[in-house]
């Protein structure tokens, strides 16, 4: 994935004498939500995000931007012991990067402020660390964005902007966390799972800066 925006920013900047290009840094807070599960809800945590965005004006009105976007995330639940019922809680530490591809439709071209609609979709990797006997887990999901924001440029390169975006629909499937059963007997509780779509959103903020020439 690190290999696909690397190659990205590379492309995309090649461009720049021909088109406008926009490259923004970004922090702020993802909304995570919880995926409904066997008598419990999995609640992974609400933490802040962080990335970056490289666009190409390909008309007045319309970017074509690709992002990356990175959070340090946990998700809780209780296990199930052997007998069914719900065990100890627990926390597993899991990484999220969204890898996005979409559009940025600019309402107004009027600087220095700049109103805008999104759309992108790509794929989210969840990797959880170890937990018991299971060893680290690394998965792709499909996922899509909506949303909106703020332009406002300070000059005719360099800007701030604001956005906010729900990601949906967002899939989780075979959540298997737990810890098997050893040779030994039966003390150790089994994983649950599930297969769901919830919403997940986030709230950024950065810094714009232009390339090439006007579009």
């Amino acid at each position: 994935m690190k290999k696909i925006l690397i190659i990205t920013f590379i492309l995309l900047s090649s461009h720049s004498i021909f088109a406008q290009v926009e490259i923004s840094g970004f922090g702020g807070w993802l909304w995570t939500g919880s995926i409904p599960a066997w008598r419990q809800d999995i609640k992974v945590s609400d933490k802040g995000n962080y990335g970056l965005t490289a666009g190409v004006r390909i008309r007045e009105e319309m970017i074509v931007e690709f992002e990356w976007n990175h959070s340090e995330n946990s998700a809780t639940f209780r296990e199930y012991n052997i007998d069914g019922s719900l065990g100890d809680i627990q926390n597993v530490p899991m990484a999220l990067n969204y890898y996005m591809l979409g559009f940025n439709y600019l309402s107004t071209f009027s600087e220095p402020l700049v109103p805008y609609g999104l759309v992108n979709v790509g794929i989210l990797n969840v990797k959880s660390d170890s937990f018991g006997t299971y060893g680290s887990n690394s998965e792709n999901y499909f996922t899509a964005g909506f949303g909106g924001g703020l332009r406002y440029y300070l000059s005719d390169r360099i800007g701030i902007r604001l956005q906010a975006r729900l990601l949906l629909p967002m899939q989780f499937g075979g959540v298997g966390f737990g810890c098997g059963i050893g040779t030994g007997g039966g003390g150790c509780g089994a994983g649950v799972s599930t297969y769901t779509n919830i919403i997940q959103g986030d709230f950024t903020g950065g810094i714009v800066i232009k390339l090439g020439g006007e579009y």
